[in-house]
């Protein structure tokens, strides 16, 4: 097999194995892979191993000979508080049900999600005094940082820090809805070859009005639970896909403007986008997901496009 399709499996902890396979492996490849891989295992735990498939890929069970439990994250967003929760819970139970239960991580395509369940589950379990569990913690968070978390969106880590905060009682959900109201987007990016500037979850998209294509120029995952004040402002650090993007200025950054009600903000009326900018809000509604953890229904994340006429 070539070194770049190879399938790598790693014992973080005695009990919790990550098999990863790299973006781009044939398909063909990657079964041979499962194939070698399976049965080490089935040698070594027998059947008390559980796969956890922390990607949206269906993989072939009739190879894994045994449930797999799928997590349908999607590469390179965050996954809802109430996904992390549910799947962090599933893996303590498993691993709490017996000593001899194993847990596998599986993950075709960015490693960025098994970012956020490695970290998360350091957090959720870090209330136990465990002197075992301490010694796995420091092993789960060498290879956070050793091997996952230069590989995740700021959108990834922000929900990694707000599950945390949550369970140690320094950030609190509000029960109260929060309305987006602006969007302000600061230093604008350069995007054409002559150096022109164009506006572009919040996701922000360039479209180029001659191809009708659009490439994304920022992605942005928050929760509207905990939002204090009425604005947030997020820097070109905090911005996904930004961040790595060299056209995308270094002092640039996004604000948004929120309220308790869907009023209209007095003189709104006055804003305007400059020459040939559009704002498109219609996509917005399809994408809106829900999170309900602590019985709230606030807005977590959506998408507002910018288009360019």
């Amino acid at each position: 097999m070539e070194e770049a399709h190879r399938m790598d499996l790693t014992y973080i902890t005695e009990r919790i194995i990550t098999i990863y396979s790299p973006p781009g492996c044939p398909e063909e490849i990657y079964l041979q892979n499962l194939w070698e891989i399976i049965p080490m295992l089935q040698s070594k735990h027998g059947q008390n191993y559980m796969v956890r498939q922390v990607d949206e890929i269906k993989i072939a069970r009739e190879i894994l000979s045994l449930k797999v439990l799928d997590t349908g994250w999607v590469d390179l967003l965050a996954p809802s508080l109430d996904q992390i929760i549910g799947v962090c819970t599933a893996v303590e139970n498993w691993l709490n049900a017996h000593l001899k239960h194993v847990l596998v991580l599986h993950c075709r395509g960015g490693k960025g999600r098994l970012g956020v369940l490695v970290a998360s589950y350091i957090h959720f379990t870090s209330s136990s005094a465990s002197a075992d569990l301490s010694l796995d913690h420091f092993a789960m968070r060498r290879f956070y940082n050793d091997t996952l978390s230069a590989l995740m969106t700021p959108s990834q880590k922000r929900y990694v820090w707000m599950l945390g905060s949550i369970l140690k009682g320094r950030l609190k959900m509000s029960p109260s809805p929060s309305f987006l109201l602006c969007v302000v987007l600061y230093s604008l990016p350069k995007l054409r070859p002559d150096g022109g500037k164009q506006h572009k979850q919040v996701v922000c998209y360039d479209k180029n009005s001659r191809s009708a294509s659009r490439q994304v120029v920022f992605r942005l995952q928050f929760h509207t639970g905990l939002i204090c004040g009425h604005a947030l402002t997020f820097s070109k650090a905090d911005l996904d896909c930004a961040r790595e993007d060299a056209r995308f200025p270094e002092d640039g950054k996004v604000e948004l403007l929120f309220s308790e009600s869907p009023e209209k903000i007095a003189g709104r009326e006055l804003w305007h986008n400059g020459r040939s900018v559009t704002v498109d809000y219609d996509t917005l509604d399809p994408l809106v997901r829900r999170d309900s953890y602590q019985d709230t229904s606030c807005l977590e994340t959506g998408e507002v496009y910018f288009n360019i006429s």
